[in-house]
Order: structure tokens, then sequence, then C-alpha cells
């Protein structure tokens, strides 16, 4: 289940925050995916982002943490200078997998790793991050539309993820471990 949450326009750019650190090396890149991979399938969306950024970044993202190596919060997000239209919320989305949401809170809070005041899409597949986004978006005086995705894997792309996700004491109510043929 994915989480898209939309937001009114401005015209201010954000810039890297000093709360947050911009992963760059490529090494510090194959570390987050590998400890991401561990907390599938909450961080199944910023996961696969940081995948195909180890793959050639072709969408020229950035990662930024909270802190390194130990993080708790993630925020995937394009280079500033691709964000230069306000009102383009395709191109200003922002990918969020936090261990901690309180964390999380304070993180996108005390930080200008978001633009605000852009239209944009915060894409998650935790949704207990809602009332995260809701609470800030609240101080903010920010209206917020939000929108559900299911998203549907083939048996063999189960299988093959099989050995990274979690025991089944890990995952939210109503989720199950695929079963190996």
């Amino acid at each position: 289940m994915g989480l898209t949450l939309g937001f009114l326009p401005s015209s201010t750019h954000a810039k890297v925050p000093a709360k947050m650190l911009h992963l760059q090396s490529a090494q510090m890149l194959l570390r987050l995916e590998k400890c991401l991979r561990k907390s599938l399938p909450e961080s199944l969306k910023v996961y696969g982002t940081v995948f195909h950024m180890n793959q050639g970044n072709p969408f020229k993202l950035k990662a930024l943490v909270d802190k390194w190596p130990d993080f708790n919060t993630v925020v995937i997000r394009p280079q500033e200078q691709e964000m230069t239209d306000d009102f383009d919320h395709h191109t200003n989305t922002y990918q969020i997998y936090s261990k901690d949401l309180k964390n999380c809170h304070e993180a996108l809070s005390t930080s200008d790793v978001i633009n605000w005041k852009q239209h944009l899409q915060i894409q998650s597949s935790q949704p207990s991050l809602d009332e995260v986004i809701q609470n800030l978006a609240t101080t903010k005086f920010i209206k917020v539309k939000q929108t559900q995705r299911i998203l549907y894997i083939t048996p063999e792309m189960a299988i093959k993820l099989l050995p990274s996700l979690p025991e089944t004491k890990n995952l939210p109510p109503g989720y199950s471990r695929p079963k190996a043929r």
C-alpha cells in the first residue's frame, strides 16, 4: 500500500537543510539500500528508489538522512535545480521512510528538506506516516489530499524477495508473509 499526499503552491525553493545529511558516496548509498532491504515491506517505496539510484540515478535524486550510519528517517527528493516549477507535483515528489515517527516529525518540521510552498507529493509505503504528515500540514496551514495505492506483486517476485522480508511478527495487521512454491 502506498501513500501519496498533495499540497498547495508557492514560489520558494528548498535547500538541503543543515539537520539532514546528503548521502553522496556510492558506498553510503549501497549501505542505505542494504539497511532498507531489511525493513521491507514498510521501506519498499524508498528502498526501490535507492535501488535505482545505485543503478545510475537516472532521475538525479538525492538521499537525505537524519544521521549516519544509524539513521531513523530517510527522505529521497529531486535535486533543487530539477524542482523549478512550483506547480509540478510530479517533479516535486518526495519518498519518506522512518523507523521512528517522532524523529520523522522533528526532522521534517525543523529542516527545510521539503519545500512546503510548492505543489508536491509525499510518497511512502508506511500508512503510519499519515498522522505525521497531517500534523505538519496543519501547523503550516497546508491543505492535504491523501490517496492510497495498492502494489501488486507476482508470486515469482515475492519468492525472490522472500529472504529479505521480515518475520511475520514484524508486519502490520493484515499483512502476511508470502509462501514459497
